[in-house]
């Protein structure tokens, strides 16, 4: 779909244009259950808001309840171990807590859409260890959403329940896996 609104908007910007490799697009396959795949999550940082405020905000939730955690490390524990809805670690300074709701299948499928209402300034975080490092950072108010390990079989339960994903659902590879893509791009 991104392919062909990025050609539909390069052909009405050059008028009567009807082949340009704009108009292709470049497909990979993927065997999701390749052991050599993984699915990383993608957290969240939320700027402009505190603690309380983000636990607040995650309160619209089905079934919500949340409790604290003692460190960052009983939270990644916490977060990562199963459940049959959807659990979260909030992270701000010094607090930790650990949200549970009823959503089931893919984490962000009930998240991504409750901070697009709220129209809230968000970024996407690649790795534990910098969510806690910008969570902690302290030169403005920001909340990070440590996300679960993604399961796979999660994927298609979620698509076929709710359609397409929500941006930023999942990554496939770690964060500095990312970066030769990157550098291919700038070769061309």
């Amino acid at each position: 779909a991104a392919a062909k609104g990025i050609w539909e908007e390069y052909k009405a910007a050059h008028d009567g244009l009807s082949e340009h490799p704009c108009r292709y697009a470049l497909v990979e396959i993927e065997n999701i259950y390749d052991q050599a795949i993984t699915f990383e999550p993608i957290h969240r940082i939320v700027f402009d808001i505190d603690f309380d405020e983000t636990l607040k905000l995650l309160s619209a939730l089905p079934d919500f309840s949340s409790r604290p955690a003692a460190d960052r490390e009983e939270l990644v524990r916490l977060t990562g171990e199963p459940s049959d809805g959807s659990r979260f670690g909030i992270v701000s300074h010094n607090q930790f807590a650990l949200v549970e709701t009823s959503e089931g299948g893919i984490a962000t499928a009930g998240l991504q859409p409750l901070l697009d209402q709220r129209r809230l300034s968000v970024d996407y975080i690649h790795g534990t260890e910098e969510l806690f490092r910008l969570a902690s950072a302290g030169e403005r108010p920001a909340a990070g959403i440590l996300l679960p390990p993604v399961k796979k079989s999660g994927l298609f339960e979620t698509v076929a329940r709710q359609g397409p994903l929500p941006r930023k659902s999942f990554s496939m590879g770690e964060a500095g896996e990312k970066r030769f893509y990157i550098e291919c791009r700038k070769l061309f």
